[in-house]
């Protein structure tokens, strides 16, 4: 009984929470794109959707669309990815169409921030998050590094070489609720846990 337990309590453990987010991506404080990010489980193989548009002032100067699919699994190394798609446009040009089955302990760029956040979900102590990220079109080793954050609800993730700076709070299942990177900022706006 004590092991049959164990094995339900080590499973939830590995599981990231399904949800519906937006975001908004600014520079310098102004709101320049809307995205929608979904995250479902069916079995054990996770989907996670990212569909991002320009709005506003910056839709009339380019009008960029992104379409993102992620479909990975988590086992007890952690989380690998199967497939990747993305699909990018300005206005009628393409600018990227990348559909790859990344292999081994890859992870892919749309889900890379959810593999720091199952990591924080099950050590929120660990300090170093070594990544082989698979983007498209190269497979690169990123490091992410914890460092303090001064907010008890806030977990600060940085990659210098990036110069990325991330928030994950605790309660909302360690996701990302705002991200920088050089002029850039990602802004969790809502969230709806399934």
């Amino acid at each position: 009984m004590r092991f049959l337990l164990l094995l339900i309590l080590s499973s939830s453990v590995l599981a990231l929470k399904p949800h519906i987010a937006t975001y908004t991506l600014s520079i310098s404080d102004l709101e320049i794109a809307k995205e929608l990010r979904v995250l479902y489980k069916e079995k054990n193989v996770y989907y996670y959707t990212a569909n991002a548009k320009t709005i506003g002032l910056a839709n009339l100067i380019k009008n960029y669309e992104i379409r993102s699919k992620s479909t990975f699994v988590i086992d007890e190394l952690g989380v690998h990815s199967q497939h990747y798609q993305n699909f990018e446009r300005d206005g009628n040009e393409i600018k990227k169409d990348f559909d790859i089955y990344p292999i081994g302990q890859q992870v892919d760029s749309l889900n890379m921030l959810l593999v720091v956040t199952h990591e924080l979900e099950n050590n929120p102590e660990k300090k170093y998050f070594n990544l082989l990220v698979n983007n498209g079109r190269v497979l690169k080793k990123q490091r992410y590094q914890q460092v303090p954050s001064g907010n008890d609800n806030l977990i600060k993730i940085i990659n210098k070489e990036k110069k990325l700076t991330a928030f994950f709070a605790k309660d909302k299942f360690y996701l990302p609720i705002l991200v920088r990177k050089n002029k850039f900022t990602y802004t969790l706006n809502t969230i709806d846990f399934n």
